[in-house]
């Protein structure tokens, strides 16, 4: 219950960011290219916090992390919603970005560790409790911003980060920290089924990153009277994230975790593909919410399969997949940005699908390399 109250927490930050995007931008007077740059900044950080979680975890547990970082994401995401410059929204976003990633790295190994002393997988059902709150939160972040502004989100935002901080404090326990040559990511024999696996995460990561802080943006070019629902689509993406991930431990059990992958991945790719030839507002809506589909299981099954190939330091191994996701994760919301700026939102999301494209290769060259 604690861990899942975590990535709960998590899932609300993300639905709120994606769901008050277009009133941020609004009040700090960004564009769409700037508000890109911004996101690049704090990306860069995020996937840096993550790569240094691997050394980070030698020293420090889980629940000491989580329990630093959890007020400090909260404090950084309230200053990020209430930006009322570009020079606040500058200040907040890169040091919500390095929340973001030490968050995201620390939950993500206590809950592979779970999943390991349980023997049985628990791990989608985490992942479907971030999945959940964004669908939740992304509306009511579109609504709450209009309604009464950016700062009640959050304050909503704030008190569930507040109920996750005091569970961690009441519940979780220090574990053994990584130790000795075996822990270490230098030591493996062969790293290319980690390289393989990080790399298509960092083109899917963009994927999801794009589908939920530009999903408002582009419901709100086509209808702009509708503003107080733009967040709809982040909002069907993550309902239907978790409608997926919550029966995907099963899933993973049944099927096997590579069919589930390259299937996902079709279905992503045709999501994508249909934001860019719509220009319905429903039909907009109804594509996102494939994206959510499609893109459910991927993460999670990488990272799952990531950790279960250095047990000996979860952690470690997670950090250096995150390292390799870096360069699309990056690079993808700057030119995402500057492509929305130049020619529209729904032409940036045909970079999506072309990206997706390539992961698909990479996740087929992993189940023939590495059955």
């Amino acid at each position: 219950m604690t861990v899942t109250t975590v990535f709960v927490s998590f899932g609300v930050a993300i639905g709120a960011l994606a769901g008050s995007m277009p009133s941020v931008m609004r009040q700090a007077g960004i564009s769409p290219e700037t508000f890109g740059l911004g996101l690049t900044i704090s990306t860069f950080l995020t996937v840096g916090a993550m790569a240094l979680g691997g050394q980070i975890a030698r020293f420090i547990s889980n629940r000491t992390v989580l329990l630093v970082v959890l007020p400090c994401f909260a404090l950084t995401l309230g200053a990020y919603l209430m930006a009322a410059t570009p020079l606040w929204f500058f200040i907040a976003i890169p040091i919500m970005g390095l929340c973001f990633g030490l968050t995201d790295l620390f939950m993500n190994a206590e809950a592979v560790a779970l999943e390991h002393e349980l023997r049985r997988p628990v791990f989608m059902t985490f992942h479907g409790g971030v999945s959940a709150a964004v669908g939740v939160m992304a509306v009511a972040a579109s609504w709450i911003a209009t309604q009464w502004g950016t700062w009640a989100v959050a304050l909503v935002a704030a008190l569930m980060f507040a109920l996750s901080w005091i569970m961690v404090a009441r519940s979780i326990v220090p574990r053994p920290l990584a130790m000795g040559k075996s822990a270490r990511i230098s030591t493996l024999p062969n790293k290319q089924p980690l390289m393989l696996l990080g790399i298509a995460a960092g083109l899917i990561i963009a994927a999801e990153t794009a589908a939920l802080m530009w999903s408002a943006k582009l419901l709100d070019d086509i209808a702009p009277s509708l503003a107080a629902i733009a967040g709809l689509g982040a909002a069907f993406f993550g309902v239907c994230n978790a409608v997926v991930r919550f029966p995907g431990d099963r899933m993973r059990r049944s099927l096997g975790e590579m069919r589930l992958m390259i299937g996902s991945l079709v279905v992503a790719i045709t999501g994508f593909v249909a934001l860019v030839l719509s220009h319905s507002y429903v039909l907009s809506v109804a594509a996102f919410a494939s994206t959510g589909f499609g893109l459910a299981l991927l993460i999670p099954s990488i990272f799952a399969i990531s950790a279960s190939l250095v047990p000996e330091n979860r952690a470690g191994a997670l950090s250096f997949v995150s390292l390799l996701t870096a360069l699309p994760r990056i690079l993808a919301p700057l030119a995402f940005g500057v492509v929305a700026a130049r020619f529209g939102t729904a032409v940036s999301f045909g970079l999506v699908a072309v990206g997706l494209c390539a992961a698909l290769m990479l996740i087929l060259a992993f189940a023939k390399r590495h059955p």
